[in-house]
């Protein structure tokens, strides 16, 4: 009887987010957030945590992963950096150099994001993630809603959070994995 009391109060609540053409089931202490977008229709959730995930919906909407960037930094650049990004830094895997002309490395060790395919309602989707915990943002990307051919806008989904913590990050990706779009997927 006790175990059954504990199991049924650490229960997660959930609750679906109904934002017009995406449509997502988060936990129930998540909120929407409401943003003003010029080119495409930007929303998003505030977390239990206060963490914001902001999805962007339109032609331009990026993928990190595209121009994935390279924790590589020479000194002078480094030099620059606050405490709180040295900081940061630390527990990221990264490298200082002398001068980026000069120094050889394997640039695909240092990359910031990595990626894996599934899908998400009917269609492909990047699940993307920080190689380094915590340092970058974690989300999804879909390339093409509708649309075609390469002289041709496309419609775009990203939706991304940054700096988010494990925990965080698996309740999103497993909120992520619940998104309907329905006026897309026909």
């Amino acid at each position: 009887m006790i175990l059954l009391l504990i199991f049924s109060c650490s229960k997660r609540e959930y609750k679906t987010i109904d934002f017009g053409q995406i449509e997502i089931t988060v936990p129930s202490s998540w909120n929407k957030y409401k943003k003003k977008g010029i080119d495409s229709y930007i929303s998003g959730l505030i977390t239990n945590k206060n963490d914001t995930l902001i999805f962007d919906l339109g032609w331009y909407s990026g993928d990190l992963t595209r121009n994935n960037e390279v924790l590589v930094f020479d000194k002078s650049e480094y030099a620059k950096f606050t405490k709180e990004q040295k900081k940061q830094l630390e527990t990221t895997k990264h490298l200082v150099v002398d001068d980026f002309l000069t120094t050889e490395y394997d640039a695909k060790d240092y990359l910031k994001y990595e990626y894996e395919l599934d899908s998400i309602d009917c269609f492909q989707t990047k699940f993307i993630k920080p190689k380094n915990k915590g340092f970058g943002a974690s989300g999804i990307y879909i390339d093409s809603l509708k649309g075609g051919g390469p002289n041709s806008n496309k419609t775009r989904l990203s939706f991304y959070g940054n700096g988010l913590s494990d925990s965080t990050q698996v309740e999103f990706f497993k909120a992520l994995k619940s998104i309907k779009l329905t006026k897309y997927c026909q």
